[in-house]
C-alpha cells in the first residue's frame, strides 16, 4: 500500500534551545541561533503540507516555545486544517502560555521525561529542577484541558525507571505515555544504548503495562516491531518501518529526512516543492522498498515485510541504512562491534 502523502510531518522550527540533553537527535542548544525559517517561509510551507493531504503536523526543535512567532505558526496550521502537535521540555509552559496553547486548538503536547525522579532527569535533561518544571508543565496544560503525552526515551541511566515513569504519567494526569527508541544519529553514543535483550525485555514489559493501565492511561510504543508483538496490530497496513512512507522530518536547514532520527536529506525545500520531494525523490522510493535491505539480520528475516527493521538503528551503527538493525532481540545481529564512532 502507498500512501499519497505522509500521514504526519514533523518539522524541526529551531535549533534554540533552553536544556542540554545528553541525547538530543537534533544536537539543539542554547544559543544556536534564531529559527532558520522566517515566518513567511514558515506559513508557505504550512500551506504545502495542507495541499499535500497530511493530517498531523508536529512541530520540534530544539524548543518550539523559544521562536518568538510559535503562535502565528501554531494559529495558521490550525486554520489550514492541520491538527497540530509539538514538543517541549515544559520550562516555558508557564499557567499563561498554557492557555495560550488551549486557545490555539493545540491537539497534543508532548513533554519528554528522562527519570521517574529528579536526580535522573535533571541529570540527562543538563538543566537544574527542570524536572519540577516539566511536571508544573503537565499540571497547567490539563488545567487548561489540553491533552498530554509524556515522552520516554529508555536509556542506560533510565532502563530501571520505566514502571514508574507509567506511574507518574497517570499521577499528573496525562492521557498517554509513550516510549521511542533511542538512536545516537547526532548527541549521545553507543553507551547509552540499550543492548538488544534489555530493549525486548523492556518492550515485553511495556506491552503488558499497557493492557494493565489501559482504562487509565494510554501506554504506547513506536517501534517497527510492534506488529510482531501485538496480535491486535497485525492487521494494520502501517505498522513496520514507517520512515519515508508514514512520515518525513523537514529540518532548520529545510532539508527532508525520511525519519526523525534518520539524517540522510532526500531533497531541500530552498528549491523543491514538498511534494514534488515526496513523489519523486529516489532515497524516498528506495527506503519505502523493503527489498532495499540487503545485509544484516533484517535482509533473510522472515518477518521483514511486515517489519523492516529501525533504519536509523541501521545509519547509527554502520553509516548504511540498510543494514542489519543492531536493536532487534526477535533476530539479533550475529556480531557487534565492541564500540563505534557515531555517524555524522
Amino acid at each position: 500500500m502507498n500512501l499519497s502523502s505522509p500521514l504526519y510531518v514533523v518539522w524541526e522550527t529551531t535549533l534554540d534551545c533552553n536544556a542540554k540533553c545528553i541525547h538530543c537527535y537534533s544536537d539543539a542548544l542554547f544559543g544556536r541561533g534564531p529559527a532558520y525559517w522566517s515566518l513567511e517561509e514558515s506559513l508557505d510551507l504550512i500551506d504545502q503540507i495542507a495541499e499535500a493531504g497530511v493530517l498531523i503536523l508536529a512541530l520540534s526543535g530544539g524548543e518550539v516555545l523559544m521562536r518568538p512567532d510559535w503562535e502565528n505558526i501554531v494559529e495558521h496550521a490550525a486554520s489550514r486544517g492541520l491538527r497540530v502537535t509539538f514538543a517541549t521540555n515544559g520550562i516555558l509552559v508557564n499557567k499563561k502560555v498554557a492557555k495560550r496553547i488551549a486557545e490555539l486548538g493545540v491537539f497534543n503536547v508532548s513533554i519528554s521525561f528522562d527519570g521517574a525522579v529528579a536526580e535522573t532527569h535533571n541529570a540527562i535533561r543538563g538543566v537544574p529542577n527542570i524536572f519540577e518544571k516539566a511536571c508544573k508543565a503537565v499540571q497547567n496544560l490539563t488545567d487548561e484541558g489540553v491533552r498530554v503525552t509524556i515522552n520516554y526515551t529508555p536509556m542506560r541511566p533510565n532502563l530501571d525507571e520505566a514502571p514508574a515513569l507509567i506511574e507518574l504519567a497517570h499521577r499528573l494526569g496525562a492521557e498517554k505515555i509513550n516510549l521511542t527508541e533511542y538512536v545516537y544519529t547526532t548527541r549521545g553514543g553507543i553507551e547509552l544504548m540499550p543492548t538488544a535483550d534489555e530493549l525486548g525485555k523492556l518492550l515485553e514489559f511495556w506491552t503488558k503495562a499497557g493492557e494493565h493501565w489501559k482504562d487509565q492511561i494510554e501506554v504506547d510504543w513506536h517501534d517497527c516491531r510492534v506488529g510482531l508483538i501485538l496480535p491486535e496490530a497485525e492487521a494494520d497496513p502501517y505498522k513496520g518501518c514507517g520512515a519515508g512512507y508514514t512520515h518525513c522530518r523537514i529540518t532548520v536547514d529545510h532539508d527532508v529526512t525520511p525519519c526523525v532520527v534518520l539524517p540522510v536529506a532526500v531533497g531541500n525545500l530552498r528549491n523543491q516543492r514538498f511534494m514534488d520531494i515526496w513523489n519523486n525523490a529516489q532515497e524516498l522510493k528506495k527506503i519505502r522498498s523493503r527489498d532495499s535491505i540487503q545485509s544484516g539480520n533484517c535482509a533473510d528475516c522472515e518477518h521483514k515485510s511486515r517489519c523492516g527493521g529501525c533504519r536509523a538503528a541501521s545509519y547509527a551503527l554502520y553509516g548504511d541504512a540498510y543494514a542489519g538493525d543492531p536493536t532487534c532481540w526477535i533476530k539479533p545481529e550475529p556480531s557487534l562491534p565492541v564500540s563505534i564512532d557515531v555517524v555524522s
